[in-house]
């Protein structure tokens, strides 16, 4: 297989100990002094839409003491960029003939190398986490690529770096497996537990903001559907560069589990996996206040969340590739 490179940008970003936290404030009180206290921006996964109003937790959380309410959106546009053009460049476009690279000079591609049989997707730290632990021989086909949650918080810190990341979450990993790798970039992790109930200590009701509020800074808008199953695939644009019956997207252990299987049988014909670990994806997270909504509401409220606030202008908000230029998004592990 052709040897994987640092991908991107500029400097590759090491995974380290799985889980070791020292990442600080921990309880509720030292992240509502981190917040009423400091310049810091809400990155929001789209997940929020489950258990919150919008536009209204735009406008409670600048009054919670958020100077920057955003999305992750842009982060995860940025991590289907990079997605695209490293499978472009490990694919090999004459796999079938050519599997252990080119010897004839006249070929295209002579010189490139095998292909690379396999790629697997990287968001979730708790896929990361159990091919790390339970089947080792597949962490060289993880995607080199951080996960939307680190590439935002990069890109916030290129434009603002003395300002406070807070990344508000669906799921305890992001908090306690992903964001200690992080420290320089995640300031804090506020669960939407935590959230709803930051907001009934501080007196915070969504009624009370009905207001017009906007997203600050790099949103998008067709990302927005990352947490569901499948997102990252539908929304990378990589489904042409396999052929048809190529992409799996699953999620749940079990699932995921017999897929691995299934591999080191010899028995898949996948090359991509899309994977999450919670039933249904993000929107499964155990971090959600209305967690026990079918899974088919929770895609509803998410589908209806993305169709309602694409309809605004997103106008300078709008990030670009260019506003990227510079942060590395690639990892290793």
């Amino acid at each position: 297989m052709k040897p994987r490179k640092r991908y991107i940008f500029n400097v590759s970003i090491p995974c380290s100990s799985l889980f070791a936290f020292a990442h600080k404030p921990v309880t509720l009180e030292e992240k509502i002094d981190l917040i009423k206290n400091n310049d810091a921006v809400a990155m929001l996964a789209p997940t929020f839409a489950i258990d919150f109003k919008y536009p209204n937790i735009i406008g409670m959380l600048r009054h919670l003491g958020f100077k920057e309410v955003t999305e992750l959106t842009f982060g995860a546009r940025m991590v289907n960029w990079a997605y695209a053009n490293y499978i472009k460049e490990h694919l090999h476009p004459h796999t079938k003939y050519c599997k252990e690279g080119c010897e004839e000079k006249n070929c295209p591609c002579f010189g490139v190398g095998a292909s690379q049989p396999l790629f697997i997707s990287s968001p979730c730290p708790t896929v990361v986490a159990m091919i790390q632990t339970q089947y080792p021989e597949f962490v060289k086909y993880l995607m080199p690529v951080v996960s939307p949650m680190a590439a935002m918080a990069r890109i916030h810190k290129k434009y603002k770096p003395k300002q406070k990341v807070v990344f508000i979450s669906p799921c305890w990993s992001k908090e306690n497996v992903e964001a200690p790798k992080y420290p320089e970039l995640i300031d804090a992790v506020i669960t939407l537990k935590d959230l709803k109930e930051i907001f009934a200590r501080e007196g915070i009701k969504e009624d009370d903001f009905t207001d017009d509020y906007y997203f600050d800074s790099f949103i998008r808008e067709y990302t927005k559907i990352y947490p569901v199953s499948g997102g990252l695939a539908s929304t990378s644009h990589i489904q042409s560069l396999f052929n048809p019956g190529e992409i799996l997207i699953t999620d749940g252990v079990e699932n995921i589990k017999k897929a691995f299987e299934e591999i080191k049988a010899g028995t898949s014909k996948y090359r991509f996996l899309d994977l999450l670990n919670c039933d249904g994806g993000c929107i499964g997270g155990p971090a959600i206040n209305n967690k026990d909504f079918p899974t088919e509401k929770k895609k509803e409220i998410i589908f209806e969340y993305t169709h309602r606030s694409s309809e605004t202008d997103m106008g300078e908000h709008k990030g670009t590739v260019q506003d990227a230029e510079g942060i590395d998004l690639s990892a290793t592990y």
